[in-house]
């Protein structure tokens, strides 16, 4: 399943777990890591190695935390914004894909299945 929507999103460079952080970002808005992991359902040693190459490239800003100095919160930059922009459209079509070929209700399934089996883990 993640070769599908690797393959829709090389046209912008993304990894799906990239994809992720940026639309958790650009929905959620500014997050510390803690937080991003628990939205992702990621780990963070996978989220830190997922955020470098989006660091570099500039399309995430980090911040010290108010509450917390030590905490870096990030956020997506002007250009994480417009990279966003660019991948949803193919994000979207890959979602299409998927329901094409194994069918709307089954996705839909494996979906929650998928999110319920990363929450327990």
């Amino acid at each position: 399943m993640t070769k599908l929507y690797e393959r829709h999103l090389a046209d912008v460079q993304l990894t799906s777990a990239q994809f992720s952080i940026l639309g958790a970002l650009g929905e959620g808005g500014p997050m510390v890591m803690a937080d991003l992991a628990n939205v992702l359902v990621m780990d963070r040693t996978t989220l830190l190695r997922a955020m470098k190459p989006l660091q570099r490239e500039d399309l995430l800003k980090s911040t010290s935390s108010a509450d917390d100095p030590r905490q870096l919160v990030f956020a997506l930059s002007a250009a994480g914004e417009r990279k966003l922009k660019q991948a949803l459209p193919l994000w979207n079509k890959a979602q299409e894909e998927f329901e094409a070929e194994v069918g709307a209700r089954e996705a839909t399934q494996l979906r929650r299945s998928l999110l319920a089996l990363g929450k327990s883990a």
